[in-house]
Formats: structure tokens, sequence, C-alpha cells
């Protein structure tokens, strides 16, 4: 029932005037069906009546006048519902929903997306939006509970005439209520087990649809094994729908021929009676509409008592989705940093993994500082930046600004005074000053810190300012240096107190890499620096280098020391040294 009130809630909120024109057509259709009968009635006897010859025209003038008015009223109620319920309470609630949905994804923790069992609790949520089943509870509760107000002013109706026309019109449909319950917990069990077959087939598909994955597909020969994988996990989903559908259909074939043998016998039933003179013939016909009104009420309604289960199934995994923990954000404001970041003990590992990341990590980084944490991939670099960003959560240890827990601070005081350049970069189909000014829009029309940060970035000669980027919208199409060199200057025209790149330039020549660099620490003066890198290059320029291996911290010093120590790090340097000879 919280799932239902809070549909009702969110429907009643987003789109008012649909959900009242809907509530008033189900209200109308729940009493239209008696009304209906207790006319038939009228209008049959009093045409019978004229036919004897009996003076009854004006009653069956006036029978007829009302059953033409309350079908002309209730087609109109019906068009009117038709749009509120499609217009209102689908699309614009279906929105609505995918709004809130996005809303919470985007105040989740970001090790939520590391967990394989929390991306298959999104996947399901995603699938109760995208089906459109959260309308369609509000939709079908109030058609449940309008059934069972028809079903009960027509049987009134219908008692009046013959008490034996109840029993047979229960028992006529009582089996679409087990057909429906057994079902819907079926399609339900099959569709939450698929959660993570569906994300593979969506990430498949993917792979066919992005242009760096199909050209490769294409040049080394391997689209038709992703074709296959793809097929197959279509084949495995389908095959497992395809079962519990014929066993579906299998069952409504049966109840549906219970409903009309049970019409049938009710039809021989109410023509004994007329036979015997026991109702009249106005009755006879009026019944037998009731009857199949009642039956359809019935049907309605029990179909709608199996399957209010199986949707709020997943209405439930919409809702314990939005339910999840949000990420916890501080009150204070940080000011900029002052003196120090430490790191002590700071141990931390991925969701669902049993190693660790990374294992006791103590480290102070100043403030102007230079530092660049070096190490080969899968050391543990990345996730050290994300920690010290304060975007995961280490499992023990402290993070701490200026003596500070960071976990006080407000996210967005913090951020405000942090310039962050990832290594999955993001290539932005806008205009040459629209992608480096993204980091700061409201400077958007600073044409000389612009063109400073392209400057410092090597990407001065990309074209003008107003010219669009990428081929996507009929724009200049960049390679991935040249992407890469924009996400530079983008996070070069961010005034902000520290700065983290992290493999900022790896698809860049090393020579063009150790220019860059070299311009970046010039225009870092002052700023706290962290640069996460495999590469050697710049190494020489920091104040001091950070050596990770396998999730901790091998070795720190200057370049001088560190050569000195002839431990990792001179293995390193002597490995890439001959990227960097002129």
């Amino acid at each position: 029932m919280n799932y239902i009130r809070r549909i009702y809630a969110s429907i009643f909120k987003w789109a008012p005037v649909s959900a009242i024109f809907t509530i008033l057509h189900y209200l109308s259709g729940a009493f239209v069906p008696a009304i209906i009968t207790v006319v038939s009635v009228g209008l049959f006897d009093s045409a019978a009546r004229v036919l004897n010859g009996e003076r009854a025209q004006s009653k069956l003038y006036l029978y007829a006048l009302f059953y033409l008015l309350i079908y002309l009223i209730n087609d109109l109620l019906h068009y009117v519902f038709s749009i509120a319920l499609n217009a209102g309470v689908y699309e614009k609630g279906t929105a609505c929903f995918r709004i809130a949905l996005c809303e919470k994804l985007s105040r989740l923790p970001l090790i939520t997306f590391e967990n394989a069992d929390i991306l298959n609790k999104k996947e399901r949520a995603e699938k109760a939006v995208n089906d459109e089943t959260l309308p369609a509870i509000f939709n079908r509760t109030l058609a449940f509970l309008c059934s069972a107000a028809a079903v009960i002013s027509v049987a009134s109706v219908l008692s009046r005439y013959s008490i034996w026309l109840l029993p047979l019109s229960l028992l006529s449909v009582l089996p679409y209520l087990f057909a429906r319950l057994v079902r819907g917990k079926e399609f339900y069990y099959i569709k939450s087990i698929q959660a993570k077959k569906a994300r593979r087939l969506s990430y498949l598909w993917e792979l066919f649809t992005t242009r760096q994955t199909a050209k490769e597909m294409r040049v080394m020969g391997f689209d038709s094994y992703i074709t296959d994988k793809w097929r197959a996990t279509r084949d495995e989903m389908n095959e497992e729908l395809w079962a519990a559908q014929k066993k579906d259909v299998v069952s409504l074939l049966m109840c549906d021929a219970i409903r009309i043998i049970g019409y049938g016998i009710s039809v021989a039933a109410v023509l004994w009676l007329v036979m015997r003179g026991q109702v009249s013939l106005g009755v006879f016909g009026a019944s037998i509409t009731a009857f199949l009104s009642l039956q359809n009420s019935m049907r309605s309604f029990l179909i709608d008592l199996g399957r209010i289960p199986e949707q709020l199934a997943y209405a439930g995994d919409y809702y314990l989705f939005l339910d999840m923990p949000e990420e916890a954000d501080g009150e204070a404001i940080f000011p900029g940093l002052r003196e120090s970041i430490t790191l002590k003990g700071i141990r931390f590992k991925y969701p669902n993994r049993k190693d660790y990341a990374l294992k006791s990590i103590n480290l102070t980084i100043h403030k102007g500082e230079k530092i660049v944490i070096l190490g080969e991939n899968g050391s543990g670099k990345t996730t050290l930046s994300k920690i010290l960003l304060g975007l995961y959560p280490p499992e023990s240890g402290r993070l701490l600004y200026d003596g500070k827990p960071a976990h006080i601070f407000s996210r967005e005081s913090l951020y405000s005074n942090v310039t962050a350049i990832a290594q999955d970069f993001v290539a932005y189909h806008l205009t040459l000053r629209e992608n480096v000014a993204l980091s700061d829009i409201t400077r958007v029309n600073h044409d000389g810190e612009i063109l400073s940060a392209l400057s410092l970035a090597g990407a001065e000669s990309l074209g003008g300012l107003d010219d669009r980027m990428g081929r996507e919208f009929g724009g200049r199409e960049l390679s991935d240096g040249q992407w890469q060199k924009l996400a530079i200057a983008r996070g070069l025209f961010r005034d902000s107190g520290m700065i983290l790149l992290d493999e900022p330039t790896s698809a860049l020549d090393p020579l063009i890499e150790t220019e860059i660099l070299t311009k970046f620490m010039k225009a870092a003066k002052g700023k706290t620096a962290l640069i996460i890198s495999h590469r050697v290059g710049l190494c020489k320029l920091a104040d001091r280098i950070v050596v990770m291996k396998n999730g901790g911290i091998a070795e720190i010093g200057t370049h001088d020391d560190l050569m000195q120590m002839n431990g990792e790090y001179a293995r390193l340097y002597r490995a890439q040294e001959v990227w960097y000879r002129t």
C-alpha cells in the first residue's frame, strides 16, 4: 500500500487535472452498467407493450432518450479520459518518474556505480520506468476499485430478476484470478533474474553503435563474434519469456472457454425463466446484457487483482532504488586549502572485490606543491585520486583537509576549489569556446582567458572560438590527442586552488606531453597540482614524486633522490628514458 500511496501522490502532484478526469471516468464506468440495465428493462418492456397495442409510446421514447444520453455522455467522458490518461498520467507521469530517478542517480555516492548488485537494481528500476509500470499501477488500481463497484451495482440489479445468475457469473470468471496470480509471479521472477542479462545485452548493442568500437570490430574482424554473443543473449532472454507467455496464453484460453460456457448457461437459464413466466421479455433482454456486463467487470476485477501484485513488485524495485542511502554532504564551507591534505592509514577496496586497491596509504600534500603520482597500470593511482577528492569513501583511515575531516565540508564548496581532468575525458560536440568555458561557464565570453588556456594546452590551432568541434553536428573532427588538449585547456581555464590531472596526456606523443605539462607547471604556479601518470616525462619538474605499486606507496622523493635509491622509480625511468630523447 505504501507504493500505491506514493504513486498516487506523485501523479496528483505532477498531473492533477488528468488524475481527476481519470477518476471521474472510472466512477462513471462503475455505475453506468447498472443504470443501463435498469433503463434497458424499461425500454424493452415499453416496446413489448406498444407491440401488444398498449399506449406506452411516451415511456418508450423517454427510456430511449435516457439510453441514448447515457451512451453519449459515456462516450464523451471516454474521449476526454483517453487524452487525460495518455498525455497526463502516462506520458507526463513517466517523464516525471524518470526525472526523479535521474535526480536520485546524481545524489548517490559514486562508489555505488562500482557495485554490480546495485547496477542490477538500477536496471530493474529503469525498467519499471521505461515500461510505464508506475502510471499503469495508478490506472489499474483505479480500474480495479471501479470494477469492484461495477460488480456490486450490476449484481444488485441482477439479483432483482434471478438470484441464480450470480453464482453462474462468479464461477465463470474465477479462474482468471488464479491464472493471473500464478503467471504474474512467474513474469516478475523472470524479469528480476534477467536484469544482469539485460545490461549485458545493452552493452553488446552499444558496441555496434559506437563509432570507435564499430570501426575496430570491422578492421579486426571480430564483429561476427560479438553479433553471435548478442544474438545468444537475446535468444536466451526471449526463450525464458516465451516459455512463460505460452503458459499464460493457455491459462487465459481455458479461462475464456469457461467464461463462454458460463455465458451460454446464463442465457439458457434466463430463457427458461421467461418460458415459465417468471420474468418478462424486457427482463430477459436486460438480464443477458447485465450478465455480460457483470462478466466483463468481474473479469477486469480479477485480472487486475492478479496483475497488481506483479506490477507492485516492479514498483518495489523502483522505490527500493529511490530509497537507497544518498551521499552524505557536509555543512561546513571549505575556504580553500591553507596548509595541507593528509591521508592517514587509507585502505580501500571496490565492491564485490576481495583484494584491496589501496593498502595503508599515508601521505601529506602541502599547499602549492607539484606532485606526480607515478605507477604502472593497476597500481592504484586513479583510485588514490578519487579518495583525495572525496569521491570514494575509504574503508578505513582518514582524509584531512587542513587537519579537518573532508566529509564535514559541503561538496559544492569543496569542488568549487578543485579542478579535475579525468583520464576518460569527454568530447563535447560544441563550439571551441564552449569546450573550454564549460569548467566556468560564467566566463564564456572572456576570450583572452580562453585563448590563454588553449595556448597553454597546445590547442591554439584548433580553429576560431565559435567554430564547432566534432563531426556529429557538422563541425571539425578532432583526433583523440586534440580532444585531450581541449580537456586540459578546460581544466586550466577554471580558477581553482587545486588541480588534479589523471593521465592527462595519455593520447599525446611523449615529447608533446612534456612540452604541454611544462607549460602547465608554470601556469599552476601558486596552486596545488597533482598529476596522475604512468609516464616519467614530467617527474624532473615535480616537487615530489609518489611511486605507487600494488596499491601501496613504494617510494617518495625528488627525481634525484629516487634515482639514487635505484628502486621502482629508477626502473620505470630507465624503461621510458628513450621516449624523451630529442
